[in-house]
């Protein structure tokens, strides 16, 4: 017997692995994506960049427990290149006026690194309260911590402030919240699986050329990939179900047999289902929202950072968060440094308008680095926020949320299946895209006809 007919919606790489899966698997798929390339928030910025460098304007970093990603790199031929652990983040400090390295004693008037290492320190402590983070409900004490927020912890944290500005400055760039935005339920089981060994600062890589191959890769195996198609709504009913969109000035009504829907919260509410989805996913869809990011881009005619023997990472209090280097491998005398803003201020650069957004990036690394604003050549930004089909970087887990929507994020809705960074273990990762597709794959398949 033929398998029936599966319609995708969303081309990011959730979408992308769920309709590999299905398709290597003999059932006919049809992919639907709102934009005019596939990919999501896996998006490389080549234009614009002198020396032919690039630079990722959406997900960026593979770990190395991130084996799915790792395979499909393998699979395609792709070669990766490291970055330095978590570690490096936290190595070059701005804080309170003072900028330099974290274990500068007389900058300081202490050992920074090692108060940081003590919030690395407990942060693993933290994770044993989660003993399995796939499963955050079993853990004893999950509605307790999820009911407290990061903020909590924090407060609560015996370390010097500046090595809580640290912390706080990663939780904006790492889960794009404020830490009393954040579940400590959330922040428990990432100090599970990420932060359990302080020791370990892991490694990560970047695809080499660029991130968005895979996604093209994984598109060009796909016999029915469709652009600028926009879904507005999905209708169920006992024998199959259908997703209407609109492209190129025409509505179209595609028939099908069940719905992945493998896109961000923000735009999976802008879809009219018939009948109305069960109140679990309406409240999640809801509720959820992914956090506010810009990355501002700028490249300068040479890597004045060299001369200061600092390659490019840095954190600080100033509303730029933090920086990295996205050329450090790349050819050229030239160099792009990355300018990656979250939470309430990533919230207030999208608000700006492009021109004032990187100005802004552009004066506060100057004042750190005074001259380099004369060596800017070019410049690019994305606004997360503003990208109508994501609204936002990736999904932000207020405190409440895990307990509440823990399940529902990985259960059908009747003939609608839910993939995306959202519903994954590794949540917020290309790592998470992929899982939450191959897991809907697989689902869909266990449910045959």
């Amino acid at each position: 017997m033929t398998p029936p007919h599966i319609t995708i919606i969303g081309a990011g790489l959730a979408g992308l692995a769920a309709a590999c899966d299905l398709h290597r698997a003999g059932w006919p798929t049809t992919v639907l994506e709102a934009r005019l390339r596939v990919g999501g928030r896996a998006y490389t910025f080549r234009d614009g960049f002198a020396d032919g460098q690039y630079a990722e304007a959406g997900g960026e970093f593979i770990e190395d427990i991130h084996e799915r990603m790792l395979a499909l790199t393998r699979e395609f031929g792709l070669a990766l290149d490291p970055v330095r652990g978590m570690g490096e983040w936290t190595r070059r400090l701005a804080l309170a006026g003072k900028h330099g390295e974290a274990d500068d004693v007389a900058l300081w008037g202490l050992d920074l690194a090692v108060e940081i290492e003590r919030v690395w320190q407990a942060l693993a402590m933290l994770g044993t309260a989660v003993p399995d983070p796939t499963r955050p409900l079993t853990a004893p004490r999950a509605a307790e911590l999820d009911r407290q927020s990061a903020g909590d912890w924090l407060n609560g944290l015996d370390v010097h402030p500046f090595a809580k500005t640290v912390i706080t400055t990663r939780l904006r760039s790492e889960y794009l919240a404020e830490p009393e935005q954040l579940s400590l339920l959330e922040l428990a089981r990432w100090g599970a699986l990420y932060y359990s060994d302080p020791e370990d600062e892991g490694e990560s890589f970047r695809v080499r050329g660029g991130v968005d191959q895979i996604p093209q890769r994984m598109a060009a195996e796909l016999p029915d990939v469709r652009l600028g198609a926009v879904v507005t709504a999905v209708q169920q009913t006992a024998a199959g179900a259908s997703a209407t969109f609109h492209q190129n000035g025409q509505t179209h009504t595609l028939p099908t047999a069940y719905v992945v829907l493998a896109v961000p919260p923000g735009p999976a509410r802008q879809i009219v289902f018939d009948p109305p989805l069960p109140a679990s996913h309406q409240a999640m869809f809801s509720n959820l929202h992914c956090g506010p990011v810009t990355k501002v881009m700028i490249q300068y005619r040479r890597r004045f950072w060299e001369d200061v023997n600092w390659r490019g990472s840095l954190l600080t209090d100033r509303s730029i968060t933090c920086t990295w280097q996205p050329t450090i491998t790349q050819p050229g005398e030239s160099g792009i440094l990355t300018v990656y803003t979250g939470a309430k201020a990533g919230a207030d650069f999208s608000a700006m308008g492009e021109r004032e957004r990187i100005e802004t990036a552009v004066t506060q690394l100057d004042q750190l680095f005074p001259g380099s604003a004369a060596l800017v050549s070019h410049t690019r930004t994305m606004a997360w926020l503003n990208e109508p089909f994501s609204q936002g970087g990736y999904t932000l887990f207020k405190p409440g949320d895990v307990m509440a929507h823990w399940r529902a994020l990985r259960e059908p809705a009747g003939r609608v299946y839910v993939a995306g960074e959202h519903t994954a273990v590794h949540q917020g990762y290309m790592e998470g895209a992929v899982e939450s597709g191959q897991r809907v794959a697989k689902q869909i398949q266990e449910q045959g006809a």
